[in-house]
């Protein structure tokens, strides 16, 4: 899960294109991750932050009972999240 976390986070980083520098072209998260570890580790929390709440919402619309099963995997993903 926290492959998939830092994947989107480096998705969305990158989307603007890459920087160049002289001949040299870099990634805006390889940048980032380069430059401020602790700022791309804290971006990363806030994405897996509002992903939990994301599916808490979901959650909380499903019946324990008649959606075991979804209820369950939510909670999973939700453990999962909150573990990065």
């Amino acid at each position: 899960m926290k492959n998939m976390v830092c994947e989107m986070v480096d998705e969305m980083l990158d989307m603007d294109g890459d920087i160049n520098i002289g001949n040299n072209i870099f990634t805006r998260s390889v940048i980032l991750k380069t430059l401020d570890p602790t700022a791309y580790r804290e971006m990363c929390i806030d994405f897996a932050d509002a992903h939990i709440a994301d599916l808490q919402d979901e959650l909380d619309c499903l019946d324990p009972v008649a959606d075991f099963d979804e209820v369950e995997d939510l909670k999973a993903r939700i453990a999962e999240l909150e573990n990065i």
